[in-house]
């Protein structure tokens, strides 16, 4: 079973396909099912799956704990990119972010924070993926 992740943002973004080597984080549509469970939970207009370089979300997934690990230096790619990718969306306004199993879209909430992204790095404190977490990403001060 993999992870999935999920970012609102009022903003169109440029989708996405899964290349093998080549992709370190890729958007995509959601499907109807995922948008009739995951709608309720997101304010923003707009959802879209994020996938990584395992060609689903679980490549979001990294331990800041093992940054200096040689054999996790692979590990660190889509996770470095998601917050290259926060980190510019939230210039222009909050983010929110979710995260569940796959086919989890329908159980309720249980974890909710926010965090500022302008603090986190993929090497000290990334959030790494918790089943049914909610988070907002507040907008930068400009």
């Amino acid at each position: 079973m993999c992870y999935c992740v999920y970012l609102g943002t009022n903003r169109q973004l440029e989708l996405g396909n899964f290349v093998p080597e080549q992709t370190d984080i890729f958007l995509q549509q959601l499907s109807e099912e995922e948008q009739t469970f995951l709608r309720p939970k997101f304010t923003k207009r707009n959802i879209y799956y994020v996938g990584s370089d395992t060609g689903c979300s679980c490549g979001l997934a990294f331990e800041s704990a093992t940054f200096a690990d040689p054999d996790e230096a692979i590990n660190k790619k889509s996770p470095t990119r998601f917050i290259e990718l926060l980190k510019e969306l939230t210039l222009t306004e909050d983010i929110e972010y979710y995260c569940c199993w796959e086919g989890g879209w329908d159980l309720p909430t249980e974890h909710i924070q926010e965090i500022d992204i302008s603090e986190i790095s993929v090497d000290k404190n990334y959030w790494g993926l918790t089943e049914k977490e909610f988070i907002k990403f507040n907008r930068q001060p400009a």
